[in-house]
């Protein structure tokens, strides 16, 4: 599917939440992101999308010029809370973002150090307008008091 997504000149909107898309699959998902120029809304709420699948999705999000809403509530981005290294390259990817508007991570295990990155993000990225952050192991007003 994510092979025939590439290059796919009329969907976007993909809803895929809850599908049980474990991180495998959740990498081809995100390069498809490479090359697809119409997708504009992807939602992957509620799977088992992993580390490797938010380093792939970084890599995506520099690439992506039309990607305007990407949902990745309640997946596994930190691979258990072992590492937040795929979540940490997206936020540097974002800085960059100019055309992503939305974007949920909410009930992914992040830890305050990636809520300071995020501030930071938001301080670059103007394009943002909607950041769903919640359910995690930070809270806006802790991770920004050091600004």
């Amino acid at each position: 599917m994510s092979k025939i997504l590439a290059f796919n000149t009329t969907i976007s909107s993909l809803h895929l939440s809850r599908r049980d898309i474990q991180d495998k699959e959740g990498q081809d998902v995100a390069r498809m992101l490479f090359t697809n120029k119409t997708l504009r809304k992807l939602e992957l709420e509620g799977n088992a999308l992993g580390n490797m699948t938010a380093r792939i999705f970084a890599l995506a999000l520099k690439k992506n010029k039309t990607l305007m809403y990407l949902d990745l509530e309640s997946n596994n981005l930190t691979a258990d809370e072992t590492t937040t290294v795929g979540v940490e390259e997206m936020v540097m990817a974002l800085t960059h973002n100019t055309t992503l508007l939305s974007l949920n991570l909410a009930n992914n295990r992040l830890d305050d150090s990636v809520g300071r990155m995020f501030v930071d993000c938001l301080r670059q990225n103007e394009t943002i307008i909607d950041f769903e952050f919640g359910f995690n192991k930070f809270r806006l007003e802790d991770v920004s008091v050091y600004y």
